[in-house]
Formats: C-alpha cells, sequence, structure tokens
C-alpha cells in the first residue's frame, strides 16, 4: 500500500516538472526592477525605479518612458525631486529619487513601443513610510511627588507605531494609576517609589521595525522647613541660625529681613550659605532685631518659615543718686535702668548677704523694694524705701540690673544724720600726765552731720591760754592741758558735741600718774643649779598706768654693794626665768617694776643658795605632728604614739637643763612591750644607743610592723644619767599577707628577683655583643686585664714564658721599651699631630719594632 502511494505522488512530480518545462517562452515585455509589485522604503533613502526591456531585438524599441503616479511623464529636469537617467551601454531608463520624500509615495508607470506597433507597458507601486522618531522623550523627567505626571515619550513614524512601556523589564499596561496614552505614560498621584527607568519602546509592526529609548524618572520632593524657634542674641556678639529643610533634590536656602525686604545675601555682616541654610550675623546690633524668613527652592517648590530673631541688650544703670536723711525719718533710694528686655531691678546692700525682695522684708517691716517697668522704653525703676531710718540704714547699697543679656551693678550710699553720741567712748580710760608733761585729752564723738565740739571745765567753756590749748572743733578735738605743778588741773573736762540735730556731752578725767609701787613678793618656782624661776606678784596698780616690764638684779652674797650687780629684764607676765648662775653659789636678789614713768622702787632683797652641779634635767620627748595618741591611753605614761611607718620613727627632744655641768651624750634605748590585764610588759630591749649632744633627734630603724616599744631617752654629764624620759610607739601595719585562693602566687620578693635577673640577663648580653664586636665591655677588661689577656698577647708578640729566665724573681715579662718614632731612643718623647687627633708611637719588643696608636699594640707579624 505505502509502495503504491509513493509511486503515486512520484508520477504527479515528474507530471507537473515536465509542464512547466515545456511551457512556451514569455512575449515581449518590460522588465522593472527592482522586481516587486510594490516596493517599500523609508523617507530620506536614496533609490532607483530601473525599466529593461525583454525582447528579441532591442533595436525595435522606441519611446521608452516614465510615468508618474498622476500619470504625468517624468522628465530629465529633476522635477518634484527626482530625474530620468538612461542605462549605460543598454536599452534601459532609470528613474531616480535623490532623497525619498512623502509625495513620492504611488504607482509608477514604465512605456514603450515594440515595432512601432506593439506598446509594451509595466508598472511598480512605491510605498513610502516614515522611520520611528522620537520627537518628545527627554531622558531625564522629574515629576513632583503627589500630583499626576505624564513621562512624555511622543513617536512619530509612518505608518505610526505602536508604544509599549517598561520598568524594570515589567511590561506597563493602563490600570490603576497608569495610563498609557499617546503623549507618554501618564501616572496618577505620584510616588517616591516611582523613581526608576523606564523603557519606551515603539514598533512598526507592518514594517517590523522597533526602537526603544530609556527614560530616567527621578521624583521631585518640595521643600519642608523645621520651624524655627525664637532666637536670642546679646548685642556686639555673634550669632548663627540654621534652617533646616527636607527636599529631593536638596533645597537651596535664601534669608529675608521680613521688616525691609532685604536679601540678607547682600546686606553687610551677614552670611547667608544657600546650601546648609546657616545665617552668621557678626557683631550683632540693636537694630537687627526683626523678623527673619527663610525660603528654602528646590525644582519642586519652594518652603519658608519665620523667625524671631531678639537682640538682647545688657543692662546699663543710668542713674543711682545718693541719699542723706535724718534719722527716724523715710527715705528712698532710686536705681534707673536700661536694657532689652527691661532688667528686673533691685538692691543689696554690702554688708547683708543676700539682696532684698520685691515688696515688704520680711525681716525687716521698714523696707520695702518697688519695681516699675516703662516697656516702651526699655527701661526699669527700683526703689528702696526705708522708714523710720536707723543709724544700721546707713552704708553702701548695690542696684542689680538683671536681664538674660547680663548683670549691671552699681554702688550707692544712704548717709543717715544723726545726732551727736559717745555711745562708743562713754567708758574710755583716763589721760595720763606726769611731771611737767602735758595732758592730751582727746574729744571724738559720733555725728552726721559732723559735730561741733566746745571744751569746759568747772562748767566754763575754755579757750587757748597758757594752760589749755584746743587744737580742732570738728569733727575731732583735742585739749592740750598744761597742769605744771597745780593739783587743780587733775580733774574731770567737759566735751560737748553739737550739730543740727542735737547735742551730747562726756565727762573725760585727766590724772596724774606715777612709778610703780614695790613689789610684793617673789618666790622661788623651780630651782636647779643654774637657773631659778621665779613666780613674782607685782604691786596693786590702783588704776595707775600699766607695767611694761620686771627687772632683777642679783649678785653673790659676798658682795657688799650692788653696785657691780648685774640686771635682767621680763617683759611683764612672761615667765620669770634666769639662767647661767653658778652652782653652790648664795645670790641676793631684789625687784623692781616699771612703768612709762619710770621704774618703781627695789623690793627687799631674797638671798638664795644654788644647789651643786648634778646629772641633767629629765628630757622632753616631743610628739611629731604626723603621729597621734592612741585613743586607749589616759596619762603621760601610758601615751602611745602612732608612727606613720611600718619600720621606722623619727624621735625628737627639748635639750634638759644641764644642771651645771654640759652636756655630752644622749642615751636611748628601745624595747618591745605589750599590754597583758591592763599592765605594760617589756620585752626584749636593744643596746644603749649613743647620739651627740649636737643633735636633738634620732631615728629608730629596723622596727618590726604592728609593734609597740617602749622608747627610753637618757641625758648625760660628767656627774651622771637623768631620769629616763618614756614614751611608747606604735609602728603602723605592714602589707596584708596575700593568702592564694586555688594557685599559689609569685611573691613581691620573687617578682623583684625575676626583674633583677632579667635586667643583669640584657646586660650581660649586651656586654658579650660589645666584646665580640668592639673588644670593649667589661668582659673585654677582665679579659685583658687576666691571664687570658697574656694568651692574646702571646698569639700577637709571642710568648715571654719561652724566654729565658728574668732575674726578678717575679717571673715578670720582658721590659717593653717606649721609643718615638722616627727620633733617636735618647730622645724623649714628642707628640706629634696624626690624624683624627691620635698620636702614632713604636714599640721594640723582642728584637721587633711595631708602630701602634695609643691604647693598642700590634705586633709586626700580626695578622690583625
Amino acid at each position: 500500500m505505502g509502495t503504491a502511494i509513493f509511486g503515486l505522488l512520484l508520477g504527479v512530480v515528474l507530471a507537473f516538472i515536465n509542464t512547466a518545462s515545456c511551457q512556451p517562452e514569455p512575449p515581449e515585455h518590460l522588465d522593472i526592477m527592482p522586481r516587486f509589485v510594490v516596493v517599500s522604503k523609508a523617507i530620506g533613502e536614496k533609490m532607483a525605479l530601473t525599466c529593461k526591456p525583454v525582447v528579441r531585438d532591442t533595436k525595435l524599441i522606441t519611446q521608452i518612458e516614465w510615468l508618474d503616479p498622476k500619470n504625468r511623464r517624468i522628465d530629465s529636469n529633476n522635477r518634484n525631486h527626482m530625474y530620468l537617467q538612461n542605462l549605460p551601454g543598454d536599452i534601459g531608463l532609470m528613474v531616480v529619487f535623490p532623497s525619498l520624500r512623502t509625495e513620492h509615495a504611488g504607482t509608477y508607470t514604465c512605456v514603450a513601443k515594440y515595432a512601432n506597433s506593439v506598446e509594451l507597458k509595466n508598472n511598480v507601486t512605491l510605498e513610502i513610510y516614515e522611520d520611528i522618531t522620537f520627537v518628545n522623550a527627554p531622558q531625564n523627567q522629574y515629576p513632583i511627588i503627589n500630583t499626576d505626571y505624564t513621562i512624555k515619550c511622543e513617536v512619530k513614524g509612518n505608518p505610526y507605531p505602536t508604544v509599549d512601556w517598561y520598568k524594570d523589564d515589567v511590561n506597563i499596561v493602563t490600570q490603576d494609576r497608569y495610563i498609557v496614552e499617546q503623549q507618554g505614560l501618564t501616572i496618577k498621584n505620584v510616588r517616591e517609589s516611582d523613581d526608576g527607568v523606564y523603557r519606551c519602546t515603539a514598533v512598526v509592526i507592518s514594517t517590523g521595525q522597533i526602537k526603544s529609548t530609556e527614560i530616567k524618572v527621578e521624583v521631585l520632593i518640595p521643600p519642608k522647613i523645621e520651624p524655627i524657634p525664637t532666637v536670642s542674641v546679646t548685642e556686639g556678639d555673634s550669632a548663627s541660625v540654621k534652617c533646616i529643610a527636607s527636599g529631593k533634590p536638596p533645597p537651596k536656602y535664601t534669608w529675608i529681613n521680613v521688616g525691609t525686604s532685604e536679601d540678607l545675601r547682600k546686606a553687610d555682616r551677614f552670611n547667608v550659605k544657600e546650601i546648609n541654610g546657616e545665617l552668621h550675623i557678626s557683631r550683632v546690633e540693636f537694630n537687627d532685631q526683626s523678623l527673619y524668613k527663610c525660603v528654602a527652592t528646590n525644582e519642586a517648590g519652594q518652603a519658608e518659615t519665620t523667625v524671631d530673631f531678639k537682640v538682647l541688650v545688657k543692662p546699663r544703670i543710668f542713674e543711682l543718686i545718693n541719699v542723706t536723711a535724718p534719722i527716724h525719718t523715710e527715705t528712698k533710694i532710686i536705681c534707673k535702668a536700661q536694657g532689652r528686655p527691661p532688667p528686673k531691678v533691685h538692691f543689696q546692700k554690702l554688708s547683708n548677704k543676700a539682696p532684698f525682695d520685691f515688696g515688704k522684708q520680711p525681716l525687716d517691716s521698714r523696707i520695702t523694694l518697688d519695681h516699675q517697668i516703662i516697656t516702651d522704653k526699655g527701661e526699669s525703676i527700683g526703689t528702696l524705701v526705708i522708714s523710720n531710718l536707723n543709724r544700721s540704714d546707713d552704708g553702701l547699697y548695690r542696684c542689680i540690673a538683671e536681664n538674660p543679656a547680663g548683670t549691671a551693678l552699681k554702688n550707692g550710699h544712704i548717709t543717715v544724720e544723726f545726732p551727736p553720741t559717745f555711745e562708743r567712748t562713754k567708758n574710755r580710760p583716763p589721760t595720763w600726765t606726769w611731771g611737767r608733761r602735758p595732758g592730751n585729752i582727746s574729744c571724738i564723738p559720733e555725728a552726721i552731720p559732723n559735730a561741733t565740739i566746745v571744751w569746759k571745765h568747772g562748767g566754763i567753756e575754755l579757750k587757748d591760754s597758757p594752760n589749755f590749748k584746743i587744737e580742732g572743733t570738728s569733727p575731732v578735738s583735742n585739749l592740750i592741758v598744761y597742769p605744771g605743778n597745780e593739783k587743780g588741773f587733775y580733774s574731770a573736762y567737759e566735751c560737748v558735741a553739737t550739730n543740727k540735730l542735737g547735742q551730747d556731752v562726756i565727762s573725760l578725767q585727766l590724772q596724774q600718774a606715777y612709778k610703780p609701787q614695790m613689789i610684793q613678793q617673789a618666790k622661788t618656782q623651780s630651782i636647779t643649779a643654774t637657773t631659778i624661776k621665779f613666780r613674782v606678784e607685782g604691786p596693786p596698780l590702783e588704776d595707775g598706768l600699766p607695767l611694761k616690764t620686771l627687772t632683777v638684779q642679783y649678785k653673790p652674797e659676798r658682795e657688799m654693794t650692788w653696785d657691780y650687780a648685774r640686771n635682767h629684764t621680763w617683759s611683764y607676765g612672761a615667765p620669770y626665768i634666769l639662767e647661767d648662775l653658778l652652782p653652790e653659789v648664795t645670790y641676793n636678789f631684789r625687784f623692781a617694776a616699771r612703768n612709762d614713768v619710770g621704774i618703781g622702787a627695789w623690793s627687799n632683797q631674797e638671798t638664795i643658795s644654788m644647789p651643786r652641779r648634778s646629772e641633767p634635767a629629765e628630757p622632753k620627748i616631743l610628739l611629731p605632728s604626723h603621729s597621734y595618741i592612741d585613743e586607749n591611753s589616759s596619762s603621760r605614761q601610758d601615751l602611745v604614739a602612732v608612727s606613720p611607718y611600718a619600720d621606722r620613727y623619727d624621735m625628737r627632744w627639748n635639750v634638759p637643763n644641764s644642771n651645771g655641768d654640759p652636756i655630752i651624750r644622749y642615751i636611748i634605748r628601745y624595747c618591745q612591750t605589750e599590754k597583758v590585764n591592763g599592765e605594760w610588759r617589756d620585752g626584749e630591749c636593744s643596746e644603749e644607743i649613743e647620739q651627740s649632744v649636737q643633735y636633738t633627734q634620732y631615728e629608730l630603724t629596723n622596727l618590726f610592723a604592728d609593734t609597740v616599744y617602749k622608747v627610753e631617752l637618757r641625758a648625760e654629764n660628767a656627774i651622771g644619767k637623768s631620769s629616763p624620759a618614756q614614751i611608747r610607739i606604735k609602728t603602723a601595719r605592714g602589707m596584708d599577707t596575700v593568702i592564694p585562693a586555688e594557685s599559689p602566687a609569685i611573691s613581691s620578693g620573687a617578682i623583684i628577683g625575676i626583674v633583677l635577673a632579667a635586667i643583669l640577663l640584657v646586660l650581660l648580653v649586651v656586654d658579650i655583643a660589645c666584646f665580640c664586636v668592639n673588644r670593649t665591655g667589661i668582659l673585654a677588661t677582665l679579659c685583658y686585664r687576666g691571664s687570658s689577656k697574656h694568651d692574646e698577647e702571646d698569639q700577637k708578640l709571642g710568648s715571654y714564658k719561652a724566654a729565658p729566665a728574668h732575674p726578678n724573681s717575679l717571673n715578670l715579662p720582658m721590659p717593653v721599651k717606649l721609643i718615638p718614632t722616627p727620633t733617636d731612643e735618647t730622645e724623649p718623647l714628642k707628640t706629634r699631630d696624626q690624624p683624627n687627633g691620635e698620636t702614632q708611637m713604636s714599640v721594640e719588643y723582642e728584637g721587633g719594632k711595631v708602630y701602634t696608636k695609643p691604647g693598642t699594640i700590634t705586633g709586626k707579624h700580626s695578622a690583625v
């Protein structure tokens, strides 16, 4: 069955081929090339249509020509932007289009005559299409957020193309927020997420043309400015205000003075930074206070905000007048100040710590502080009102004007007038005089205004006379009295002080002064071989002049008169200690007191025998300033001074009395001690330690930490030792022992040992390196001075051990003779300048001569 079908098909194919090959040859015709019924070309292309006769005899062809779509003959004059051209070397005619246009579209006909009888005709249709062109499709487009925007992509073409939209390779069709229109892609209510690259693709299906363009879309966001709070700047300072706005792209800024509409970019002292929105004002002036507007602008729009710029002016007190008022009246002190904002004005009395409060004072209802503000002038007035003035109200008052820009201060004074008074001087002592000396009585009343002073005696006003002289009448007056021998001038005088508010009187005494009376009693308080301390009872003062000094006069008893007696004077009331007396000598003593008039009568004679020479007095141990007394101590013998150190104590003492024989040394001994059942028990004691009499201190060392010691100190002279002065000291606690918790730790001693060993190791390595490189260092010194030095010299200069024995029993090497070079041996060595400041010498050794620099010896045959 299959074979039969195949044979049938084969027969059909062969029959078709045979039929085609047997068709007759076509008759004479015109051949138009290109051989298409319809030829499609783009505007602007260059092309030609060729008409060529296909006949048996081309010589019989005549009148060949082209007709345009309007059946008009086409000539060679290039009309309608086309022309004819013959085919070179052949029969045919070509119509040429240098640049195709839309009007060239249509059917073109080629006609010719063959053998003058047969008319040949053929035609071709020329279709002109316009290529795809993007006529309005900017590559960068900027929609504004929250608005409707059309991404422009206008396409031109003939046939008109179909436009498709893509974003991120995803086709966009008309739906929801997107509308595909002829002019472009419309996006409703643009969002920031609509940023991106869009592709506009144009396609002509009939021609197969396709073109694409990419459009970058960046969504713009209008500026949005943050509110700016009020700015306050002090006059004369610099200020900066920053305007902060968000937007896309970042906005640029301008600043405008709202009051003057001035662009601050062009104003003096103003600097506007357009990029970050900062406004800087240098040296702010009073008139800079205004409302300023910040404008932020970008391609999406602009935003603006205003800031209230306040210029603060530091307070200035321009009026504060001192006040004077009588006592018990009312007065007020007024302070006026300016500033912006108007300052707060209040007062403070300089003698008080705190200023007054506004209103009536809670602690003194007589005082009221009022405050008034005059806003339009920027002034403030503070008024301090004081009723029923007291003398205590007199003084300096500080006006304080404050505002946010600063503080101003100015002092004013309230003077309280009051009548004269002698309240502060009413208990004055009398004025003393003696002999023919004048008495000066001073009268110093207190009064405002100053009082006028008048002197009276016995109710009679005094004037200048031989016995009286008045110096000054206000505010101080001195009455000079010349009493002579008249007792009547030693009496009371009245000082009368008067001013406009009143009068006051004080009685002042002028009294005659005398020398002190005899000393009542002088007793021995303590005595040593060379020193006496007295207790003296002076004479009764009887309202006389105060005593100045106390004098003792003393002599050995064997001297009969006081002509050669020695004197010693003390300030009255000082310790009366007399030193440098002789032991075992009996002295007579008498005492007298002195005042401004003179020395009084000598007291009755006192006889005292000095004791014999003896051992020194007990020294007094001083407690260092860094020590303190144990809180459990109850008496001097039980005191425990705590040392700040764990292993030492610095002990100091006063020099005791030598008792007639010089102290030759101090003896110190200390013992460990502890308190058992309330009693101190001594343990191991040190040997006696001698300290030179030149020193009054000694440092006890090598003590145990946290241990109590009893320390004894004796002074010794040729006669013997003093009784011991004792003190107990307690050393501080040492470092606490570290108890390891889990693993043993390295002690501090081990750490120190390790550090020292490491340092020694480093030094040893450095020394070995120096020895190997430069033959220097400690190791080199030891080697060259020891036996190794001789071994090295044996290799360089030959061994002296192989030489015959030297007569010297010490077996020393052969002598080395130094000779100068190159002079004779008999000449002394001479120094010659050598390079680098070195001197070259020659050495003669066992018949060989070598040259060397100082410090080195090099053999003649040495390899060094």
